[in-house]
């Protein structure tokens, strides 16, 4: 098919991520064959090596091999006739996270692509990705709307707040917690394909995906979205939505580009859901810890239920939704990265 508009799919790219990362390639590689003019395309890709919060571990790879990899993935794309364009970050005293890279995916490319889709590793990407998007720019444009949001469905979430984006095949199915009441793990929730813990396959999304017939869209007044495969309008963002410089780390790119969207649309917040197209965010991937310094042992996410990343994580989530419930209108002055190195100096010299 030919596309009318011009997209960028924008990936960050940790290096414990790297051997994860190549399914969700593969994903954007399937989605963008189907297209005739790829030209309208751009993939790009960010490779974190800095060790700011994570530290590679050298008895199982150098940097100089993690940034092979890195090109290998670079190498896929463009033996599919993909245009793509990558950066390298290594720089161990100053951070930067995906919630810094989103910020800047978005303001820097509003202008010139029609669609900013964010790419995760842990993501993969419908096939009919194009082809739905089309669909909906037809009928937003018909319609007087520029400014939107658009979602794929969803496996079983843990709440009733996402029933609107959970796929038809799944959203009457049981949602499992993490562990049993006697503390222990259940499995189910692992190894069940609708619970979004499991990890699921390209293989077994294109299935999902090949019953539907044609598209059931939706629409929200509301938004409702986490950041895998979130695909934001251009006027969106031109508008001003974007992910507010007080959030840092890791952490709530997506919770606060829904507080950005509602801020600044209000009651005018349109949100199309592609109510029966699947994508897959693998949260738990077995892949996702690869070569950081002690997360193949003891913080290993199949493995452990507490822990599972470093000391400096949950210290940033604390410091991150502070400075959540201080947004808007809200007076209080917010956290910054040298208020989160005091604390974790004091953490470490009391842990010492």
């Amino acid at each position: 098919m030919e596309i009318k508009n011009k997209y960028i799919i924008g990936t960050h790219v940790m290096f414990y991520e790297i051997e994860m990362a190549k399914e969700h390639i593969e994903s954007i590689i399937n989605a963008t064959n189907r297209i005739a003019n790829k030209e309208n395309v751009m993939i790009d890709l960010l490779f974190n090596i800095s060790e700011y919060f994570e530290k590679v571990d050298v008895n199982q790879i150098s940097k100089d091999e993690l940034k092979q990899k890195f090109i290998e993935l670079i190498e896929m794309l463009r033996a599919n006739d993909i245009n793509v364009r990558y950066n390298f970050y290594d720089n161990d005293d100053e951070p930067l996270t995906m919630v810094d890279y989103r910020r800047d995916l978005n303001y820097n490319n509003c202008k010139k692509y029609d669609y900013v889709i964010w790419g995760e590793t842990d993501c993969l990407l419908p096939r009919e990705l194009f082809q739905a998007l089309e669909s909906i720019k037809e009928y937003a444009n018909q319609n007087n709307i520029n400014k939107y949001v658009t979602t794929f469905a969803v496996r079983k979430m843990w709440d009733d707040s996402w029933k609107p984006l959970e796929h038809p095949d799944f959203t009457d199915k049981t949602y499992y917690e993490t562990k049993l009441p006697d503390g222990s793990r259940d499995d189910r929730a692992f190894n069940e394909p609708h619970s979004i813990r499991y990890t699921m396959s390209l293989e077994e999304m294109y299935e999902v995906n090949d019953r539907a017939e044609q598209f059931n869209i939706q629409i929200l007044n509301y938004p409702q979205f986490d950041g895998s495969c979130l695909v934001l309008s251009s006027d969106l963002l031109k508008n001003g939505v974007n992910v507010p410089h007080c959030v840092m780390g890791h952490l709530v790119d997506d919770t606060s580009m829904m507080m950005s969207c509602k801020q600044l649309l209000g009651n005018n917040y349109v949100q199309f859901v592609i109510k029966n197209i699947l994508k897959v965010h693998n949260r738990m991937n077995p892949l996702k810890r690869k070569y950081a310094l002690d997360m193949d042992g003891k913080r290993d996410l199949e493995k452990s239920t507490t822990g599972k990343k470093g000391d400096w994580f949950y210290l940033m989530r604390e410091l991150v939704h502070q400075n959540l419930n201080k947004f808007g209108s809200h007076q209080g002055k917010f956290n910054t990265y040298e208020d989160f190195k005091k604390l974790l100096k004091q953490s470490e010299e009391k842990n010492d």
